[in-house]
């Protein structure tokens, strides 16, 4: 069973303060279409990390909506970054919407692209106190917290050369990207403390530095493997099969087989993941 989840920021989220939550996603056919949270106002964060600025909701598929999920398979996990050599000075690509012209007909995208800057060994001090994160080079703005960032790793690739016959090694963009995590925000301090030795973030007077700071991947993906989203999918997975599997009221089975993943589903698996929790 594909299950589909949208991933934001843990304090955007927050600020949503429990409301029930739709998605505007531009239709195929032209326009928007609104796609639903299966349970419209239920976050999920990350199960132990309360630094980790991540919030999951469980959406239903809607075939009208142009959108594309990224495969577990291009996060970009430890061993995944390692093995492909992404490190300090690959370009980064972050998407989002720009607020000021978020579009009238249709959602606007708007494309940024830097390049990682760090990538610390150790916890970073953030608005949700010290993280797990990167740095990447590049301006944040209003709206894109929560967005996707993307790094392409760098090629090195060895030419030689006509004349001499001397080996030239020439850098370049590696094929794919890799979702190296999600915006936090950017780095900020008041004009008045630059010279200090400690700062205080401050989102509304701040100076933006042109640093970026990015939840990696990995906290994604614990928070989309917590024990209790993995219970829920197994409970879905089991309603699912009962519905299919043939009996002696076939015809009764095969008009509820037809019916698509509805929210009183959903809300049934958490139900059974929450009792089995406690």
């Amino acid at each position: 069973m594909r299950t589909c989840y949208f991933v934001t920021a843990k304090h955007v989220a927050t600020d949503l303060g429990g409301r029930q939550v739709f998605f505007l996603v531009n239709a195929k056919s032209g326009g928007v279409v609104g796609v639903a949270g299966v349970i419209g106002e239920h976050w999920f964060l990350h199960p132990t990390d309360q630094s980790a600025d991540v919030a999951v909701i469980q959406i239903l598929m809607d075939s009208e909506a142009d959108f594309q999920a990224i495969a577990l398979e291009h996060f970009g996990l430890p061993e995944r970054l390692e093995r492909l050599h992404i490190g300090i000075g690959d370009e980064t690509i972050i998407t989002g919407l720009f607020t000021a012209v978020p579009g009238t007909t249709r959602n606007n995208p708007i494309v940024r692209h830097g390049n990682i800057a760090m990538m610390p060994g150790e916890q970073i001090q953030t608005d949700l106190g010290y993280a797990d994160v990167f740095l990447v080079e590049a301006r944040s703005i209003g709206g894109l917290s929560g967005s996707p960032v993307f790094v392409r790793h760098t090629l090195s690739v060895s030419v030689q050369r006509q004349r001499d016959g001397e080996d030239d090694h020439l850098f370049a963009n590696g094929p794919g990207v890799t979702l190296l995590g999600l915006m936090h925000g950017h780095w900020d301090i008041k004009e008045s403390e630059m010279n200090k030795p400690s700062i205080i973030h401050d989102r509304q007077r701040g100076v933006n530095l042109g640093i970026g700071i990015v939840v990696p991947a990995i906290k994604i993906y614990e928070t989309l493997y917590s024990p209790r989203l993995i219970a829920m999918r197994k409970e879905q997975e089991k309603e699912l099969l009962k519905r299919n599997i043939p009996g002696t009221d076939s015809a009764k089975l095969s008009k509820s087989a037809e019916q698509p993943f509805t929210q009183a589903t959903f809300e049934a698996a958490l139900k059974k993941a929450s009792r089995k929790k406690h």
